[in-house]
């Protein structure tokens, strides 16, 4: 009997320990797939943040240019949205966090510019010199490798081309259609070849693709193309579960409204994000040849700045953050204090515990912008 009592005790020690060593087990190995999803996710975010601007322009405004040849639209190789999804966050308010949103606009699809051989008798074609090196980088060689898809998929119709010409003359024109057979893309407004503005027919012209991208976080459920990230519980289970996952998407959008993404362009970056949020430095010397005065700005002051003066950012710092999916009822929910940092998320009030959060914050330098020294 004392044996069998012994054993007793003992297995159930060792059951009692293998539990908790499993559940600990399972805790820290959701806490690490968090921390390399919010890594992955900030890398991902890194480099097109830095690609801003590139082959493009800061500021098309700003640009030395002897006709305006943008069809009305600016562009600019940032802007902030601050707070803008906020409320796809669940419970945000008691949580304390924000979700900004940023858009970028600059050479995204390839790694070169190409050299024209015409802007055609009209100046609304551009025809490429395909024996140009980039252009064989990129699409191939005649009669060879060329390949009729990558062609027009860079020269998709809504991007826009930046043509810097032998002059240093910048123009953006919208692509409206594009040739693979012929290597021509036709755009609008046509430009004054023929004319001091535009010499001979833009012979010798450097031509990039530019198009336009935007980190958002959105709720999965109003997105079609997300419909493989949606709670097989279904949203009133995944709501009332705490499951409702918030998702920082990439998504290509239009130049003349950016409330319309391209349709199937959408990238998930990170699921149940946290908290996003952006910091911007800013050059705020206006004047030529002095040296710069870097201020830090945030939120409404800095939208206001990199609305008007989007030539000035020199930098962004990043904030990004994840939670793991489930709370954890062993894990006590503690309000935030203010200015303390994000540790815990409550997503369902109704719930006991709170969801751990992984945190990364970093700088990035945006090069392209701040080479162009434009004032």
């Amino acid at each position: 009997m004392v044996a069998l009592v012994a054993g007793l005790i003992a297995i159930s020690s060792i059951y009692y320990i293998s539990a908790a060593s499993s559940k600990h087990f399972h805790e820290q190995q959701r806490v690490a797939q968090t921390q390399m999803a919010v890594r992955m996710a900030i890398d991902r975010l890194r480099r097109d943040v830095a690609r801003a601007g590139f082959l493009g322009t800061p500021n098309s405004q700003k640009e030395v240019s002897c006709r305006s040849a943008a069809g009305g639209v600016r562009l600019r190789a940032v802007e902030y949205l601050p707070d803008v999804d906020a409320s796809k966050l669940p419970n945000a308010g008691e949580n304390q966090v924000t979700a900004d949103g940023i858009r970028l606009t600059g050479n995204y699809v390839t790694s070169d510019a190409y050299l024209a051989q015409s802007l055609g008798i009209a100046g609304r074609t551009v025809t490429f010199q395909t024996d140009w090196q980039a252009f064989r980088h990129t699409f191939g060689i005649i009669g060879t490798s060329y390949s009729d898809d990558a062609f027009t998929d860079v020269f998709r119709p809504g991007r826009f081309l930046h043509i810097e010409t032998q002059q240093g003359q910048h123009f953006f024109v919208r692509i409206t259609s594009a040739n693979a057979g012929s290597q021509t893309v036709s755009f609008t407004p046509n430009l004054p070849v023929g004319s001091p503005c535009v010499p001979g027919l833009g012979d010798g012209a450097l031509v990039s693709p530019i198009s336009r991208i935007e980190y958002r976080v959105v709720d999965p459920q109003s997105v079609a193309s997300l419909a493989n990230l949606r709670s097989r519980d279904g949203k009133v289970m995944a709501d009332i579960r705490g499951l409702k996952p918030a998702v920082l998407i990439r998504r290509e959008v239009d130049f003349s409204n950016a409330a319309a993404p391209i349709p199937g362009s959408e990238q998930v970056i990170l699921e149940f994000v946290a908290n996003i949020e952006y910091r911007f430095v800013i050059d705020t010397q206006s004047a030529r040849g002095q040296p710069p005065v870097l201020a830090t700005q945030e939120k409404g002051v800095a939208a206001s700045t990199l609305n008007v003066f989007p030539e000035r950012v020199r930098s962004v710092m990043i904030s990004l953050s994840a939670r793991t999916p489930d709370q954890e009822p062993t894990f006590r929910w503690v309000t935030r204090a203010a200015g303390a940092p994000l540790t815990r998320y409550r997503a369902n009030p109704a719930l006991d515990g709170a969801s751990r959060v992984r945190t990364l914050t970093t700088e990035v330098l945006i090069p392209n912008v701040a080479s162009r020294v434009l004032r």
